[in-house]
Order: C-alpha cells, then structure tokens, then sequence
C-alpha cells in the first residue's frame, strides 16, 4: 500500500464530499495515464470485499478510457468497461501532462486497445 501524501489526502477527502452525476466505482490518486489506461492508487471502490478484493490503498489499471470529463476541480474517467472513476491527484512527475497527452490524441482519433487483449 502507498502511503499518501498530504495534498493527496486533502484532495481525496474533498472528492469524497462532492456531488458526481452518477455512482462513482473508485476514487484514484496519484493517476498517470498510460497506453489509454489510468494507473493510480484506488479508494472505496465501489466492489471492495472482506477479503481484501479492491482494498484501500491498493493500485488498479483502469480498461481503456473512452472519456475524461472535467467536474468542477476533479476529472473523472469512464472506461470500457462502464465504470467511473474520480481523479483526486495525479501522479507529481507526470499525471496531468499524460492526461492532456491523452485528450490531445483522443482528438485526433486514437485506437482502443482490442477487445480480447483488454
């Protein structure tokens, strides 16, 4: 489990209290976006179990993103898969460039991982 970092905390706490247009699946930190995919650290996933299935603090790839969305000071990511997942941080070296990286070729017409390679 990563240890967060103040600033990650706050955040965190901040995205817990606000309003989201539909049911959110995890709440991530420290979010770097790779090959049309969010890698970060997820909290209160939505599918979390008793025996440490989606645990807080555990990292999560996220399927490919078909959406980044700004709501008020969070981006919020649906996925492939339909989940829903809120950007509390980004990752320091790196996380907000890979996203604007990510929205720029989304623009221009970027192509989703295959289906059975998902």
């Amino acid at each position: 489990m990563d240890s967060l970092s103040r600033y990650s905390r706050c955040r965190l706490a901040r995205a817990y209290s606000c309003y989201f247009p539909e049911l959110v699946t995890a709440f991530l930190t420290n979010v770097i976006i790779v090959s049309c995919s969010g890698y970060g650290v997820m909290y209160r996933h939505v599918k979390a179990s008793r025996v440490g299935y989606f645990e807080d603090g555990h990292r999560l790839r996220t399927s490919d993103i078909l959406h980044a969305d700004r709501y008020g000071s969070f981006w919020a990511l649906r996925t492939v898969s339909g989940s829903f997942y809120v950007i509390a941080s980004f990752h320091r070296k790196g996380g907000r460039q890979s996203l604007q990286t990510f929205l720029r070729l989304r623009s221009k017409g970027i192509h989703l991982t295959p289906e059975r390679l998902q």
